[in-house]
């Protein structure tokens, strides 16, 4: 027959087994770390029958043993202690790594009493254990005041247990919380993305989206999960899904997508997205990361920067190709002594063409300089007229050719102003430059110089087709082009020289509709479809 210690040391076992399991059990039921030890410590309070237990942790930040659980009596004043490594019994156990078993705390050394100093409770005999991690303490149990009014020699052994047990669950927390805040973090960064993200079954169908997603479409969410990206983008489905088979292979792939999207506010967006396909794991299944990054800024730029190119190549041109003819003729005059061909004529194209050039040129260096404020302005008193008459004269060979007229109209008695002089008459050349391409043949242009108050006002004035309203303040932005009805073309330089040149000098510079006409009236009617004056002013004072 089996005797009675037998039975009680079984019992003891099982009842010992019963513990452990039932701890790990309460150490798996979540990953909150501080839900499992307020757990733990309950059920280290009822094993051991105990009045208090409570569970410290190594704070990296600070290096100071935390008090992060109570239970039991006193245990408000516990929560939150901090103590510093050997301080007290807890932090004596943490920095030597080893448990410690003392009865009459009061009379050890080590005994922190700022508890029950500040409580009605009076600690007699604590059992401390480290929590190890990775071979090095990182803190600390203690089970306070038995019932039995000590523990017996298994209970180190056991609180020993539940602290590696302890150990695992806070190796655990502490991995759950770094992978959560790291999804935290990505869904931080996919929502307020400011590219358009989606998240796509093999298939296509949309499973994820982001904010800027619902921006773009001007739809909510719930209406564009489920669709088929190849039907929200409007992308044919030759295009798209082969694309979404090569990235499911292993591919990043990178396409350029022009995109016309319809929205719910009506009408239609036009633009030209950069995407990038990757193969990614969404919640353990496969999955593709679409993100787009909007570059129709760029391609029209560059589109611009080729019709630039194109455009400057083409004016020079024009003039080159007339300074070449006109010395091929006057090479042959010399060489065949042909006294017909009019020698001074064809040096007076020339030179007319070469300066044309010139223009064109210091337009092109000076824009930068007078965008940066780079260039240092001449000022110098000049009269109006000697300045309309300057570049009169450089643009009526071309008005000649179109069989136009231009009338100027310089109110008498007007004061010099103080102008750098070669940059206002490129001015007043580019206007009539313009105004004289885009006239038709026998059309009508005219200069009305007036004073008005503290500046005098230049008006340049045509009556070719109107410029309407909404077009009038983006044209003196640079590349920004002007089209005659004839297909002329401007280079979308001129009117941006104009307008930093006149800004320079302090005035100012825009548009009307309508045309001056032969009386030169100061206020043209505003019309859309006939007519349109270039109007600056330029300050008296200096």
């Amino acid at each position: 027959m089996t005797d009675r210690s037998t039975i009680a040391r079984l019992q003891a076992e099982i009842r010992e087994l019963s513990f452990l399991h039932e701890t790990s059990q309460v150490l798996t039921a979540t990953l909150d770390l501080d839900s499992v030890l307020r757990s733990l410590m309950a059920q280290v309070r009822d094993f051991f029958q105990v009045e208090a237990a409570s569970a410290a942790l190594l704070d990296d930040a600070s290096g100071q043993l935390i008090f992060r659980v109570a239970v039991g009596r006193a245990a408000a004043e516990v929560v939150g202690l901090r103590l510093d490594v050997g301080q007290g019994i807890a932090g004596w156990v943490v920095q030597h790594g080893e448990p410690a078993l003392v009865s009459g705390a009061h009379d050890d050394d080590r005994f922190y009493p700022g508890v029950d100093e500040s409580s009605d409770f009076y600690t007699d005999v604590i059992l401390a254990v480290p929590i190890r991690a990775d071979g090095h303490a990182i803190g600390v149990i203690e089970a306070i005041n038995p019932q039995a009014g000590g523990f017996d020699q298994d209970a180190q052994r056991l609180l020993s247990a539940v602290a590696d047990l302890a150990a695992v669950a806070i190796r655990n927390a502490a991995l759950y919380e770094r992978v959560r805040q790291a999804e935290s973090r990505y869904e931080s960064l996919f929502n307020e993305s400011t590219d358009p993200i989606f998240v796509l079954a093999p298939d296509g169908e949309i499973l994820n989206l982001n904010r800027r997603v619902e921006q773009m479409l001007e739809r909510p969410r719930q209406e564009i999960v489920g669709q088929n990206l190849c039907d929200t983008l409007h992308i044919s489905r030759e295009t798209c899904l082969p694309a979404l088979r090569q990235v499911l292979q292993g591919d990043h792939l990178k396409l350029d997508l022009s995109l016309r999207l319809p929205l719910a506010s009506g009408g239609e967006k036009t633009c030209t997205l950069e995407t990038h396909m990757s193969r990614v794991d969404y919640g353990g299944r496969t999955a593709i990361q679409w993100v787009g990054h909007d570059i129709s800024e760029r391609v029209a730029l560059e589109r611009m920067r080729e019709d630039l190119t194109h455009m400057v190549v083409h004016d020079l041109r024009n003039p080159l190709g007339s300074i070449m003819s006109s010395l091929q003729l006057i090479h042959t005059a010399f060489v065949e002594r042909d006294q017909s061909l009019p020698i001074l004529q064809l040096l007076g194209i020339a030179m007319r063409s070469g300066e044309r050039m010139y223009r064109l040129i210091d337009s092109l260096l000076d824009l930068g300089r007078l965008e940066s404020q780079e260039t240092e302005l001449d000022k110098k008193p000049i009269a109006p007229a000697s300045l309309v008459k300057e570049a009169v004269e450089q643009v009526r060979p071309l008005a000649m050719r179109r069989r136009q007229t231009i009338a100027t109209y310089i109110h008498p008695d007007l004061p010099a102003v103080a102008a750098d002089e070669p940059l206002i008459v490129r001015v007043l050349t580019n206007l009539l430059d313009n105004a004289v391409k885009f006239t038709p043949t026998d059309g009508h242009i005219a200069i009305l110089v007036q004073r008005t108050d503290d500046r005098l006002l230049f008006s340049v004035s045509n009556d070719g087709p109107g410029i309407p309203p909404e077009h009038r303040e983006r044209i003196f932005d640079r590349f920004s082009r002007l089209e005659a009805a004839n297909g002329i073309k401007g280079t979308g330089l001129g009117l941006a020289f104009c307008k930093l040149a006149v800004e320079a000098h302090g005035g100012r510079i825009w548009i009307t509709g309508g045309y001056l006409g032969p009386d030169a009236s100061p206020a043209p009617p505003d019309g859309d479809d006939q007519g349109v004056t270039f109007h600056f002013t330029l300050p008296l004072s200096t």
